[in-house]
């Protein structure tokens, strides 16, 4: 007999953003407001908005034209330990690195992988032909006990 111990259904939110750029500060609100609903640290709030706009601003800069018409595929799980950010798009894709470094001052791109691995605690790319997955996971700060 299957009993249960307590534990709760983690609350979830998923967004289709259209492949326009001007679509990611409307998602970042969304998952600013949805991350607030569930009692996020500012800090904590700060970290995966920042992460998730560069996630997301990277997914949209390098998809191809042909991809275009898919959605990147905005998914925020919210579980008591952690928050987990995915993005899906169907771009190229591309390796991903083990650890981001800062690139050169005057290179123009670089800075958003080492930006989104510094504001997570944990990162993975799954690459495939048809999509691509960016997990990107954030512990929750621990409680003061004297504030709740």
């Amino acid at each position: 007999m299957l009993e249960h111990l307590g534990q709760t259904r983690p609350a979830a939110l998923r967004l289709l953003l259209p492949c326009d750029l001007a679509q990611v500060r409307v998602a970042a609100e969304m998952a600013r407001k949805f991350l607030a609903e569930q009692g996020c640290d500012p800090q904590e709030l700060l970290d995966c908005e920042l992460a998730l706009v560069e996630a997301c601003n990277n997914a949209i800069k390098h998809a191809k034209p042909a991809n275009w018409k898919n959605p990147v595929i905005v998914e925020i799980i919210w579980h008591a330990e952690e928050v987990e950010l995915r993005v899906t798009d169907s771009s190229p894709g591309f390796d991903w690195p083990e650890a981001g470094k800062l690139p050169q001052q005057e290179s123009q791109s670089g800075r958003g992988l080492f930006l989104i691995q510094s504001l997570t605690d944990y990162t993975n790319y799954f690459r495939s032909p048809s999509a691509n997955i960016l997990v990107m996971r954030k512990k929750h700060p621990p409680k003061n006990p004297m504030f709740g």
